[in-house]
């Protein structure tokens, strides 16, 4: 255990290696620590999905990504991360849908928020849904 709570897993290199922008712990704590009430077994899941999916290897990304929700069915951010592999895959409504499922459980999560409203946006646009693409942008913008 580190100084006021914090948990310090072996060697992960990233606390959420999926988001885009900067977490809302990463003003707060180092990239190495998990934030009170993260389970490190999430987070070394989140980290190894993270490697897989950089290597082209998105099916086992799924599994772990799957695995972690089952392990934290309440972290938004594991919820965005497989929302992201999913994007990649083509999957592009149900991307959409967990995405969505991602902002549910990111009530206090404002960031994570955006990057869902911007990843929506992204899958809106490559589907060829410019009004719904707009509607997302200005969700997220309101979010910044």
């Amino acid at each position: 255990m580190g100084k006021t709570g914090e948990v310090e897993p072996a060697s992960i290199s990233r606390a959420y290696p999926f988001d885009d922008s900067p977490t809302p712990y990463s003003a707060i704590i180092e990239p190495t620590v998990v934030p009170i009430g993260q389970n490190p077994a999430v987070i070394a899941l989140l980290d190894s999905a993270y490697q897989k999916s950089e290597s082209g290897q998105l099916d086992i990304a799924v599994a772990k990504l799957e695995r972690a929700i089952r392990i934290g069915p309440k972290d938004g951010k594991v919820w965005h991360a497989l929302a992201k592999v999913r994007e990649q895959q083509g999957k592009h409504v149900l991307a959409i849908s967990l995405a969505k499922k991602s902002n549910v459980l990111a009530v206090n999560d404002v960031p994570l928020q955006r990057n869902n409203w911007l990843l929506m946006a992204a899958i809106y646009k490559t589907l060829g849904n410019v009004n719904l693409a707009q509607q997302a942008n200005e969700k997220a913008d309101r979010l910044f």
